[in-house]
């Protein structure tokens, strides 16, 4: 419902910055694999996305880390070895260091970029032309504007997180309990209509090809599904 309301744990989001570090494919795959799930197809993929999940937390917790501190490491052992080279010359194996000390920063701010793209949902801009700061503004603006912090339901105000919640769910319970109302006849309207083929076709099974080829024609930054798995994670990891 939005920001302005305490909702418990935050749900699962893959980040699709997770795909630009080095072994993470790797590591989904063995994940993957390692999965042994019995059912029909439908209840086994569920089931795997579920402990796959629980595998990507817990090495984004333990391994990967926080971005930010990540990247403000980084930018220190590059002011480091800066600092070193403006007191004396660098020795080969330092100035290996220190080439290495911002490439590491280089991939945190890149990976910050995408992380903050994807936020802001402003697809039409490229990662890799330091909009950073720009994301970073939109995904705070569409914060703000997906906040819910007060609502009015049968000419009341409802403030608190819980007289919120209670209220929406009455409304709606209301709404769908009411008996229906007028309706319009459009039995004397002439529309458009199928062909017998047309209607066939439409009845005809997808085939995998048909899938895999909407699938890769998405945009993977779009936002998520309810798993919380977005198209980049499907499009990558499809041969999983």
């Amino acid at each position: 419902m939005g920001g302005g309301l305490r909702r418990g744990p935050t749900p699962f989001r893959f980040e699709n910055m997770w795909l630009k570090v080095d072994g993470f494919k790797g590591l989904l795959r063995e994940w993957w694999q390692g999965i042994e799930v019995r059912g029909r197809a439908s209840f086994r993929l569920a089931s795997k996305l579920k402990l796959l999940k629980l595998r990507i937390k817990t090495w984004n917790r333990e391994v990967f880390g926080r971005l930010e501190v990540n990247k403000n490491s980084a930018l220190q052992q590059v002011e480091y070895w800066d600092g070193v080279e403006s007191e004396r010359c660098l020795s080969l194996a330092e100035t290996e260091q220190k080439k290495e000390a911002k490439d590491a920063f280089h991939k945190w701010v890149l990976l910050e970029e995408v992380h903050w793209r994807q936020k802001s949902r402003e697809l039409w801009l490229k990662e890799g032309d330091r909009n950073t700061g720009y994301f970073h503004r939109m995904a705070n603006a569409h914060r703000r504007n997906n906040s819910l912090d007060r609502i009015m339901i049968n000419g009341e105000w409802l403030t608190e997180d819980q007289e919120v919640r209670e209220g929406i769910v009455t409304a709606f319970q209301n709404f769908l309990s009411e008996e229906p109302g007028w309706r319009a006849d459009i039995e004397g309207l002439h529309l458009n209509q199928l062909t017998p083929r047309e209607a066939e076709d439409l009845e005809k099974p997808f085939t995998e090809e048909e899938i895999h080829g909407a699938l890769m024609e998405m945009r993977g930054d779009k936002a998520p599904g309810p798993d919380g798995f977005t198209m980049a994670f499907w499009q990558e990891c499809w041969r999983l």
